[in-house]
């Protein structure tokens, strides 16, 4: 499945890319703006893809990946419960505000840079918990 242009423009605006002067409430639509394009490039490039400013197949399996990877460490972090999916929407939105205000950042209900990072080093902090927990358990049992 591709998306619509007017499906990743909302994708872009809730990661935190500039979607012009009025953000998404003056750019929706399915037409492929400068705004837009330049928003696309700006992924493209912070994802290593090829630089075309096209929301092409390369770029909507990043794009799908990335929020299937944000939907799952929202469940592991805050237990969201959100369908593993490549749609940012109004549970999606809810669930971001939930992490934000949990870790005392601006409840806005995008996942921008600084909220994905802080969202990575949750999850990394679980599972070297849970790591923990399954080694001195499994030591336990060896030795015990």
């Amino acid at each position: 499945m591709t998306y619509s242009i007017s499906q990743f423009k909302t994708m872009l605006h809730n990661l935190g890319y500039s979607l012009g002067p009025d953000g998404l409430n003056g750019n929706h639509g399915n037409l492929l703006d400068l705004y837009t394009e330049a928003a696309v490039r700006e992924f493209q490039a912070q994802f290593g893809l090829p630089i075309t400013g096209k929301v092409d197949q390369p770029t909507c399996e990043r794009a799908r990946q990335l929020i299937r990877n944000l939907q799952h460490s929202l469940n592991l972090t805050i237990n969201a419960q959100l369908p593993i999916n490549e749609f940012y929407g109004p549970r999606m939105i809810r669930a971001v505000m939930q992490f934000q205000q949990a870790h005392d950042m601006p409840m806005t209900g995008i996942a921008g840079s600084t909220v994905r990072q802080k969202l990575n080093e949750e999850v990394k902090k679980l599972l070297r918990q849970r790591v923990c927990v399954v080694e001195g358990w499994v030591s336990e049992g060896v030795t015990g």
